[in-house]
């Protein structure tokens, strides 16, 4: 995830050569602006007979477009917040279970390093998981872990080394881990729908492809300039979307699992070793 400060505005200006949608884009762009001249030149120079469509057609097209780029953008977006609400409650639940097994237990314990390695491991597991390919088969690790970590309460509550309230104290938070798991599941394995995705990505082309004919009496050569300006601006917002609505991989602007897992891991370990 690319970390900066949101107020230096001009820092975030003269880095605009290096973001991913302009190194993307860049070719693609240059590609409408020609097309868009060969268009105009056609149509001034060649055939001199003008397309029959006019701004007011473009404008209704416009209007579909900016409706289905919103809806597109929001729900990439709700789908990447989500992923990172769902991380964020990981470190809190974390941390609880960490300051509650750290008062339940002896402070002489060997315990404590057993649990404080178990949470540790907990969301480097879960960070994997997520990036491997959906079909991909093989052992669910944080399933495992959750097992383990459930089992080593029970064992210790039976042995006398928790005390019999920590079975109702610390099954939920267990279980929040679960929880965790299984929604961060689900955003990675329900991604928005082909259909939709695809037409709107064949929107975008088909209103790139109109918008010279519409363009070229009023606006004559400065069509190029306008369509590549469209062109990057729709396109733009569309590769956003798209990169955006799957949080959990390893571009530049997914969350930063990694960063969070190892926070968490320091975090458990530091309350549940430290004198």
């Amino acid at each position: 995830m690319i970390s900066y400060d949101p107020k230096n505005w001009i820092r975030i200006l003269l880095d605009f050569p290096r973001s991913p949608v302009f190194r993307t884009l860049a070719l693609d762009v240059i590609g409408a602006g020609l097309y868009a001249a060969l268009i105009v030149w056609l149509e001034t120079d060649v055939w001199r007979i003008a397309v029959p469509l006019g701004p007011s057609f473009l404008s209704i097209l416009g209007i579909i477009l900016g409706l289905l780029l919103v809806f597109r953008t929001n729900t990439a977006y709700d789908r990447w917040w989500e992923g990172r609400r769902l991380w964020g409650q990981l470190v809190n639940t974390s941390r609880a279970l960490s300051h509650a097994l750290d008062a339940m237990l002896a402070r002489t314990s060997d315990r404590r390093d057993e649990y404080a390695t178990l949470l540790g491991k907990f969301p480097r597991a879960l960070a994997d998981h997520l990036r491997r390919p959906r079909d991909a088969g093989g052992p669910h690790l944080p399933n495992e872990i959750v097992r383990t970590l459930s089992r080593a309460i029970h064992e210790d509550v039976r042995a006398g080394n928790l005390p019999r309230e920590a079975i109702i104290a610390l099954t939920p938070m267990v279980a929040t881990l679960d929880d965790v798991c299984g929604a961060c599941e689900r955003i990675r394995n329900t991604p928005i729908p082909f259909s939709y995705s695809s037409y709107v990505k064949q929107f975008v082309m088909l209103y790139a492809l109109v918008m010279p004919f519409g363009l070229v009496r009023e606006f004559g050569y400065g069509t190029v300039i306008a369509s590549m300006f469209t062109f990057f601006a729709t396109m733009g917002l569309e590769l956003l979307a798209t990169e955006i609505e799957e949080p959990f991989g390893t571009d530049r602007n997914d969350l930063p699992l990694d960063e969070i897992a190892q926070r968490i891991a320091g975090d458990t370990r530091h309350l549940l070793t430290s004198p």
